[in-house]
């Protein structure tokens, strides 16, 4: 299942650009977010590490980007770790993979969200963040590439939007992906309310499995995602070099 539920997860954020080196499969998707910018190995990581390692990094340093290592606990990758190290690549955002089995669960979920286009929910999602930048046209490539089913979704109190999310299902497999909720909303249950309205959206269209990623150092999402039903399933962390 791990590897079934990583291979779905990463057509779920797909990158404009792959390359598949010995199975050492390269993403680049002009250094929007890392997920969609790094080296993932979905078997063993095999012979000839070192060489290897340098025809990643030529190909991203080729792109102007610093080359990321995306490590995946299942694969056993120790000896690619401290090699890594070794090459002064830092560690950063230690991550789980939560998973949820859904054939057994009831329908009667009762949260209600609402369905919005790409372009709404773009600017519904980089507003909830504050961060004061604009949605990304990049962001939006992403979003628009995915071949998958996907929902758009967002939560409303008085006709404004408090909380979105995005589902996406492919294969029987719900994935669930940028949560957020507006700051002064926080604490109300909107999170719960966007992630069981797409839990109830995936189960209406068949879904059997969701799966849920965050950073380990966030206990208050894995906490709710637990609360939620979801148990963990494997780690992954990145490595990231210098240009």
């Amino acid at each position: 299942m791990h590897r079934t539920v990583e291979e779905i997860s990463l057509k779920a954020w797909p990158a404009f650009e792959t390359i598949n080196h010995h199975g050492w499969v390269m993403r680049f998707a002009d250094g929007y977010t890392k997920r969609a910018n790094s080296v993932t190995v979905l078997d063993k990581i095999g012979l000839d590490i070192e060489e290897k390692i340098a025809y990643c990094e030529s190909q991203y340093r080729a792109r102007k980007q610093n080359p990321i290592f995306r490590l995946l606990s299942f694969t056993k990758p120790e000896v690619l770790d401290e090699k890594l190290a070794a090459r002064g690549y830092e560690i950063i955002e230690p991550s789980l993979v939560m998973g949820m089995r859904l054939s057994e669960r009831s329908l009667n979920i009762l949260s209600a969200i609402n369905q919005e286009n790409l372009d709404d929910w773009l600017v519904a999602y980089h507003n909830l963040k504050a961060s004061g930048e604009q949605p990304s046209t990049i962001h939006k490539m992403i979003l628009a590439a995915i071949k998958s089913e996907i929902i758009f979704a967002s939560c409303k109190q008085n006709d404004e939007i408090v909380a979105c999310g995005i589902g996406v299902l492919e294969s029987g497999y719900l994935g669930i992906f940028d949560i957020v909720t507006s700051s002064r909303q926080r604490r109300r249950g909107y999170a719960t309310a966007i992630i069981q309205g797409l839990l109830q959206w995936g189960i209406n269209k068949g879904a059997c499995f969701s799966y849920i990623q965050v950073v380990q150092a966030n206990i208050p999402a894995r906490n709710l995602y637990e609360k939620l039903g979801y148990e963990p399933i494997y780690e992954y962390w990145y490595r990231v070099g210098s240009n």
